[in-house]
């Protein structure tokens, strides 16, 4: 729209004919294209690498090779497929002229991806066997960009994002193209909401979340409503159940206390020490557990962990997208 402060300047008094009013129009257009920012383009170019990274997946789930990454990583009882995008190519295709961000990408062939930072990965982090899965559905998901487009291969250059992860911020300021598998589509970062914040794909990845008690000696609950609405609930959750946890269970007096790092040996062994009522975890089954984990604070992980607990599903599913700039 044209600044009202300039209108009297660009309107040519008596130009009443309609085909005047098109050629002063055109003028008015061709003007303000060549002094104002490219927003257009650049808001094209982002919406553009949405619908290019849709198409990606899209071929990815209908090759199976989403799939075999899962298995591959041991993860099938554990992730979920939510089809808010069927895997139907000929209603998802590429776009077919490429601009700005998405230019850039294939121009270079180079996409920078933001990750936050976990800390230690190994089997004591939750997050583990996800970074490594996630890494790999990335990589089939730009090879189908890649193929489809006639470039070489994509260089994914990862771009760790420290505490306390401004990641709207750093996605919204150019430091990165894309965020990884690290923020679901429910949450907020920075105080905004993600969903409205920034612009996101198809979901890739989701995952059940999963009330872990000590099989003996635990709460009575039988159903996540009795967690839900216990009182006195006190929860220890990793990153991947964090926001979540704290949204659902947030009656007067329940407790959520987040472990970022290590969070499957620390909340485990303060389950089994009875400081805690449950774990909430994306794991459905306690072989995904380290087998053994330090109880005492001696340093030695001399406690195993099979068979000690029991798990309750919450019915509650988080899924986290690819997340591109707002523009």
């Amino acid at each position: 729209m044209i600044p009202d402060a300039m209108m009297p300047r660009l309107m040519i008094p008596g130009a009443m004919l309609t085909g005047t009013r098109l050629l002063i129009g055109a003028c008015m257009v061709s003007f303000w294209a060549g002094i104002l920012p490219a927003t257009a383009a650049q808001a094209e170019g982002g919406q553009q690498l949405v619908d290019a990274l849709d198409a990606a997946w899209v071929r990815v789930l209908k090759t199976r090779e989403f799939r075999k990454i899962v298995s591959a990583h041991d993860l099938e009882d554990v992730i979920i497929n939510i089809a808010d995008c069927l895997p139907n190519p000929d209603v998802t295709p590429f776009p077919e002229h490429p601009a700005g961000k998405l230019q850039r990408v294939l121009d270079e062939e180079r996409i920078n991806v933001g990750v936050s930072s976990g800390g230690t990965l190994d089997e004591g982090a939750t997050a583990t066997r996800f970074h490594n899965m996630g890494e790999d559905i990335l990589a089939a998901v730009f090879a189908e960009l890649s193929t489809q487009y006639g470039v070489g291969e994509i260089d994914i250059n990862y771009v760790t994002i420290a505490p306390p992860f401004p990641i709207t911020s750093t996605l919204n300021s150019g430091a990165i193209d894309i965020v990884g598998q690290v923020n679901a589509l429910g949450g907020e970062t920075e105080d905004l909401r993600r969903r409205s914040s920034r612009r996101f794909t198809c979901t890739l990845t989701a995952t059940r979340q999963i009330l872990w008690l000590k099989k003996e000696g635990g709460p009575s609950w039988q159903t996540a409503n009795d967690a839900l609405n216990d009182p006195e609930l006190k929860l220890c959750v990793g990153p991947l159940s964090n926001q979540l946890s704290k949204a659902y269970f947030d009656l007067p007096g329940q407790q959520v206390k987040t472990e970022y790092v290590q969070d499957l040996n620390i909340c485990l062994a303060r389950l089994l020490n009875g400081e805690i009522d449950a774990m909430v975890s994306p794991f459905t089954h306690e072989r995904f557990f380290p087998a053994r984990i330090d109880t005492t604070g001696d340093g030695k992980a001399d406690t195993a962990t099979a068979g000690q607990f029991r798990s309750i599903d919450t019915n509650i599913v988080a899924g986290t997208p690819l997340w591109v700039a707002l523009d």
